[in-house]
């Protein structure tokens, strides 16, 4: 489980990125667009949008969102949970975070803005560039489930085939082998070589 410092970190990452991507649904279909994490207080990640957009709408009717952004280093943080509307008061506390608003929204006109946050979700910090790759998931607010991805079975007969085509050598020995998923890609190769059929898809655990 990652400890409360890291999982900071990885928000505070996706605010020091400010222009990440922002992902909604709309009649059942994805849409994307590039917005500001324009404050991270108290692990709550907080952002605007303006009452006439469509990213407005889409949240009034479907509130489950995902945020991803990557560095130049290729390293990426991704979250996902449910925005929820907060006061007016954060559009101020938003603007005074992010100076360059007033010139956008000079004065009265940011009225038509409305901030929303995400305090309760799960999320991914995947560094593809570190030596192993580097791999943590969390949560954070309430959500108390964590994404693990594959694991091998008791079924596993221990005859070394996933460890041999595993792209990256995330797999060990032992009874049954075992899968770091700290570095694992999530390829799916394993399975595929797996001849008894023991490497599953774990989504979730508690």
């Amino acid at each position: 489980m990652v400890n409360s410092k890291k999982m900071n970190e990885h928000l505070q990452f996706l605010r020091k990125l400010k222009s990440v991507t922002f992902a909604t649904v709309e009649e059942n279909k994805p849409c994307v667009r590039i917005a500001d994490v324009m404050l991270c207080e108290d692990d709550v990640l907080y952002f605007l949008t303006g009452r006439g957009k469509p990213f407005f709408k889409q949240l009034k009717n479907n509130p489950q969102i995902s945020i991803i952004g990557m560095d130049k280093k290729y390293k990426t943080v991704r979250v996902s949970g449910r925005a929820e509307a907060v006061g007016r008061e954060y559009v101020d506390k938003i603007f005074e975070a992010n100076p360059m608003m007033n010139d956008l929204y000079p004065g009265e006109k940011r009225d038509i803005l409305d901030a929303f946050c995400l305090k309760n979700g799960e999320g991914e910090m995947f560094d593809l560039g570190a030596n192993p790759v580097d791999r943590e998931f969390f949560t954070f607010g309430n959500v108390k489930t964590k994404r693990i991805g594959y694991h091998i079975t008791d079924d596993c007969i221990a005859c070394g085939a996933c460890k041999d085509e595993c792209i990256i050598g995330s797999i060990s020995e032992g009874t049954p082998y075992k899968i770091d998923n700290r570095n694992c890609l999530e390829c799916g190769r394993c399975v595929s070589f797996c001849p008894v059929n023991a490497i599953k898809e774990s989504k979730y655990y508690k």
